[in-house]
């Protein structure tokens, strides 16, 4: 990686110096003409050092970035460089406007992020518009500590993950092309908080009539335990067994949704709602340690198919890991999630398994980390306990519990060949 050396307090000192020098000069240089009426020579010594003084500023400003765009190779084949436009002020710091030289794009300049960071001695985030390149440069540190806040979202499978630079809320929203999510990062990472706080938000401010939740928790319960009775959570599983039926019996109503919308003539979710007045629910998995399964050949198999076919009938699932492994986090899961959330990894090893490259090992760890969604985004989550979490239950709008919602299933009508054969009752009452 590129590393070009920071900006230092001599070149502000310049840049500043050279724009009062050009406008101190042009204004004696109008004084000694039209006032004075001094020698004309004198008024032209002004002018001519105002304007020089200008054009100094305004070379030196893109030369110094010259150095980094070289050293970048971010030039074209006839060695134009970006030309710094504009600088904006703006809430988060400022902003620079750079032209585009033909035969480069955003992509070459997010790929030296890093550089760029490291020249500016800021965070920054790298947007293409209007043939120009624009840098944000965020002046404000990321805070290490946000108090969970109840933020309401308009889809029923979209939610709030944590703050980035400029204390921007980042949500994601399932629905939008990008169906599954995965959450992974090491003990102490805050992968539990984060996922306690999207399920309470969930719960808390979606309609039950339009969601379902089927929670698996691989540690007997003790993650997702609070959860259990509210009327939005459809099933609760424990352990291997009982997940293992929940997402054969997803599998199930992903056919039978495809099913209808052939029936129907439509092609997903939300053609079929828009055109009848029966709605179909949306539903999410979340499943927390997804690597205590990587034993269960069908499990994994049928989480596969589901990541690759359940996106366009409402079925999302939310897989989080502490314990990435490139063999249960393969190539056909890790392709279908299409949004992540790497938080803090033991090594680069383990990042690289997660995001592609290193970096979560350098993150503090309690739900610092990397959004993925197309670009990168550094967050940080919100802060929120278990009992913090109960209290805003207790008292939200979906508080009315139910009293079980725990997956119950005829066992004869499972056996060793299919695994998934299930009466239609059954799925009609869970689904």
């Amino acid at each position: 990686m590129v590393v070009v050396n920071m900006f230092n307090n001599t070149k502000k000192s310049k840049e500043l110096t050279s724009i009062d020098i050009g406008v101190c000069s042009i204004i004696m240089g109008s004084i000694a003409s039209n006032l004075l009426c001094l020698n004309p020579v004198i008024s032209t010594t002004f002018f001519t050092a105002g304007f020089g003084s200008f054009a100094y500023h305004v070379i030196y400003k893109n030369n110094k970035f010259e150095k980094l765009w070289r050293n970048c190779n971010l030039h074209n084949k006839d060695d134009v460089f970006p030309k710094l436009r504009e600088k904006k002020n703006t809430s988060y710091g400022y902003c620079l406007r750079f032209s585009l030289p033909i035969g480069l794009s955003s992509n070459d300049f997010i790929k030296h992020q890093q550089s760029i960071e490291q020249y500016l001695n800021k965070k920054v985030k790298i947007k293409y518009k209007h043939q120009n390149i624009l840098i944000e440069v965020y002046e404000q540190e990321l805070k290490q500590d946000y108090d969970f806040e109840l933020i309401k979202t308009k889809s029923p499978v979209s939610f709030p993950i944590g703050y980035s630079f400029g204390n921007k809320m980042q949500t994601v929203d399932l629905s939008n092309s990008l169906p599954h999510m995965l959450i992974a990062g090491e003990t102490g990472s805050g992968k539990s908080t984060v996922l306690r706080s999207i399920v309470t938000t969930l719960i808390a401010t979606k309609n039950p009539k339009m969601l379902k939740i089927h929670l698996i928790d691989m540690k007997n319960g003790a993650e997702f335990n609070i959860f259990q009775g509210y009327p939005i959570v459809k099933t609760f599983s424990r352990n291997k067994k009982q997940a293992e039926k929940v997402l054969y019996q997803l599998s199930d109503e992903v056919d039978k949704r495809y099913n209808l919308f052939f029936q129907t003539n439509c092609v997903d979710i939300q053609e079929y709602n828009q055109n009848h007045k029966k709605k179909l629910n949306y539903q999410i998995v979340i499943i927390d340690e997804f690597a205590d399964l990587q034993n269960e050949k069908g499990s994994i198999s049928i989480i596969e198919q589901l990541v690759a076919k359940a996106r366009a009938c409402g079925i999302h699932l939310i897989i989080s890991t502490q314990r990435p492994d490139s063999k249960i986090l393969n190539g056909r899961i890790k392709a279908n999630c299409s949004i992540i959330l790497g938080l803090k990894t033991m090594n680069e090893v383990n990042s690289r398994i997660i995001i592609d490259h290193g970096g979560l090992e350098h993150l503090r760890g309690r739900g610092h980390g990397i959004l993925k969604v197309n670009n990168e985004i550094e967050v940080q989550s919100m802060n929120l306990s278990p009992k913090q979490a109960r209290d805003i239950l207790k008292s939200s709008t979906n508080r009315h519990r139910k009293s079980s919602n725990k997956a119950t299933f005829k066992k004869k009508k499972f056996d060793n060949k299919t695994k998934a054969k299930v009466s239609d009752n059954v799925i009609k009452k869970l689904f």
